[in-house]
């Protein structure tokens, strides 16, 4: 039986989805040893849980513990791409490589799946010669492939010359960006034996395979997919602190809802309920691990809860107000729910602008005023044609969504089963 090691941390919402690609493997037969923070356990449940040693061992997902303090810095790419790499990729590499080193001399493993921020898992499989694969809950999130646009900005893609001006310089630039965190990584890579690299991006050569846990109709529904990369569809099974919901009015409901992680999205979800009570809607907030609920204003009209499962709420929605992360985008698309999207950082520019291209939802920038967000959800409520684009996408990213079926096909033709 081939062993199969998984590592990831808690960094938002790529936990979850790497937990269900690990049971999906684990139930076709494959051995399975998952490594994140003591954060991540119960959502590994099931699977054989290894808490980091040396590395970084986060407990919860309050702002102190934090790892991705991106939003501190948005205004300012280089300061988030440098937090990046002091945090998670380049700084902590050694002690990564090292924890799955020891895990490796005790038991041998036939394939490291790595989080695509996890450098230093990378750099585990180069120093055992035990092939690597990346796995992002989300879409690719460096710029190193040139069929999209550059990751970060929210550009969407363009036809004329300026277009392609935009994206090679953008894209040029912040690859570049990602050398703040070089001396780190090229000294982790030195003290395993590894050769120097030029650029840190060059670590992500190692890669076998770059599994995308999106869909590639959400990715603006890209005809070909060049290699390494291969879509994996949405892996959406509901968290582990995601309590089940009933309606309790008829009226039509606006679900609100945020990172699981710290983004600063506490000013954004007051102006957003302050924005729905001028409408003829019910709102459902859900704060998640990272924000109190009891600091949210609350209303008649306003229910606001620690965590909620999604799916259960959807059914009843006439549109979402979210910050685009993946998961809080793809599962209101999947019910043909419109969106409001307030990018606060991360991935949510790129996962707004893919919602802004298929015309299924409004972006607006994460600090917009009550306003405009009311002026936005009453669009999204009055104009049919965001929630026949909604349903068009939705049905369109279903269609490859399996629950990692051919993901983990894939893995186990990769250790020869």
């Amino acid at each position: 039986m081939p062993e199969i090691l998984f590592a990831t941390f808690e960094g938002g919402g790529h936990v979850t989805p790497a937990a269900q690609l690990a049971r999906r493997l684990q139930a076709d037969d494959a051995a399975v040893r998952f490594f994140s923070d003591e954060a991540s356990r119960a959502a590994a449940a099931g699977l054989t849980f290894h808490p980091w040693q040396r590395a970084p061992n986060r407990q919860g997902a309050a702002a102190a513990a934090a790892p991705l303090r991106d939003h501190l810095a948005a205004l300012w790419p280089p300061a988030a791409v440098r937090s990046l790499c002091d945090e998670v990729m380049c700084a902590p590499a050694l002690a990564y490589a090292q924890d799955l080193l020891d895990a490796m001399r005790q038991r041998p493993a036939a394939l490291i799946v790595a989080n695509e921020l996890l450098l230093g898992a990378m750099l585990a499989g180069e120093a055992a010669g035990v092939p690597v694969v990346s796995f992002s809950a989300n879409i690719w999130p460096y710029p190193t492939r040139p069929d999209l646009p550059p990751f970060g900005p929210g550009f969407r893609p363009g036809t004329r010359d300026w277009h392609a001006r935009r994206d090679g310089f953008t894209r040029d630039w912040t690859f570049k960006l990602y050398d703040a965190g070089l001396p780190a990584l090229n000294a982790a890579r030195a003290a395993l034996g590894l050769p120097s690299l030029a650029h840190v991006l060059d670590q992500l050569r190692v890669l076998r395979l770059s599994l995308l846990g999106t869909a590639q109709a959400f990715d603006f529904g890209l005809a070909e997919v060049p290699p390494p990369f291969r879509y994996a569809g949405p892996l959406l099974e509901t968290p582990p602190w995601a309590a089940p919901w009933r309606p309790s009015h008829a009226r039509p409901h606006v679900l609100v809802s945020f990172s699981t992680t710290q983004m600063g999205q506490a000013g954004a979800l007051r102006r957003s309920l302050a924005a729905l009570r001028g409408l003829p809607v019910q709102a459902v907030l859900t704060a998640g691990p990272a924000i109190d609920p009891t600091s949210l204003p609350s209303g008649p009209r306003t229910e606001i809860l620690r965590g909620a499962a999604h799916d259960d709420i959807l059914p009843h929605c006439a549109a979402a107000i979210v910050q685009g992360g993946h998961g809080s985008v793809i599962r209101p698309l999947l019910h043909g729910v419109p969106l409001l999207v307030l990018p606060l950082g991360r991935d949510n520019a790129d996962n707004a602008a893919r919602v802004a291209e298929a015309g299924a939802g409004i972006v607006l920038p994460g600090r917009a005023g009550a306003w405009r967000i009311r002026r936005a959800v009453r669009a999204l409520l009055e104009e049919p044609a965001f929630r026949q684009a909604a349903c068009a996408l939705g049905q369109r990213i279903a269609r490859e969504t399996d629950g990692g079926a051919g993901a983990s096909a894939h893995l186990l033709g990769l250790v020869g089963r």
